[in-house]
């Protein structure tokens, strides 16, 4: 029994024949990943709105698959899917049930955008501007610096999923939010560097560090001096009886 000859995807030819511009789509997802909600709308609007849907040679039912894969790639997008993922999983059904009674292209191509809608309300709490999202984050971390802090807990605090706290924060402070927690907890460390009184491994503990090589490794990456060198640039405005023992602390 002879194998039939496989079908060999003509890409090009079909983004042609539509008048897909793929540059377009990289642009939409771009803005996906940066949470430019507004943008990533419009780029995806500009995209499906400039298909040639009746141009010869065009068969409906590509349009409709093309439109589903891209769907299917935001829904990706905005669930980061593990294979026990139940949104990932029930919005990727529901996507297959609509789209399998779509017959022709300007259907699905009105169908777009509301679906795309959908998703994009996922990654926007309601009620919650970036803004005070951000805000809330560095409040949190400046009350709770002392004690373990990750990202996932400062997202379950504020009720919104981790990867939408890490893109939002990111993009309105310029840092990540691990960043953020080492500068709030070395800012508290210079204080008490300053104040004086205590090793500096005692200090590394009290600013929520669980061991001083951490500690000394992020105190040098921001500070661009070691804390005993940070201790020793206060000396001379300190009276001998305020500064900062060592005792303890590895250089």
């Amino acid at each position: 029994m002879s194998r039939g000859r496989p079908v060999r995807a003509d890409v090009p030819g079909l983004y042609r024949r539509i008048g897909f511009d793929a540059s377009v789509e990289a642009l939409a997802f771009r803005h996906l990943g940066d949470l430019d909600l507004d943008s990533c709308r419009a780029s995806f609007e500009q995209l499906v709105l400039g298909l040639q849907i009746d141009a010869a040679g065009v068969r409906g039912r590509e349009i409709v698959l093309l439109l589903l894969d891209i769907l299917q790639r935001v829904n990706r997008t905005v669930h980061h899917p593990s294979s026990d993922d139940p949104a990932y999983r029930r919005h990727r059904v529901l996507l297959i049930q609509q789209f399998a009674e779509i017959e022709d292209a300007d259907s699905a191509r009105r169908a777009f955008v509301p679906v795309l809608d959908r998703f994009l309300a996922h990654l926007q709490p309601e009620g919650v501007s970036p803004h005070h999202l951000v805000r809330g984050a560095q409040a949190f971390i400046e009350e709770n610096y002392a004690g373990r802090i990750s990202l996932s807990s400062v997202a379950a605090h504020l009720h919104v999923s981790a990867n939408y706290l890490s893109r939002v924060f990111k993009r309105e402070s310029g840092m990540t939010l691990t960043s953020y927690t080492h500068r709030v907890r070395l800012e508290h460390a210079m204080i008490l560097l300053a104040a004086g009184g205590r090793s500096i491994s005692e200090i590394a503990y009290l600013v929520g560090y669980q061991n001083y090589r951490d500690f000394y490794r992020n105190f040098v990456k921001i500070r661009k001096a070691s804390p005993r060198k940070f201790q020793r640039g206060l000396a001379p405005s300190m009276g001998a009886e305020a500064r900062v023992s060592v005792e303890g602390a590895t250089p």
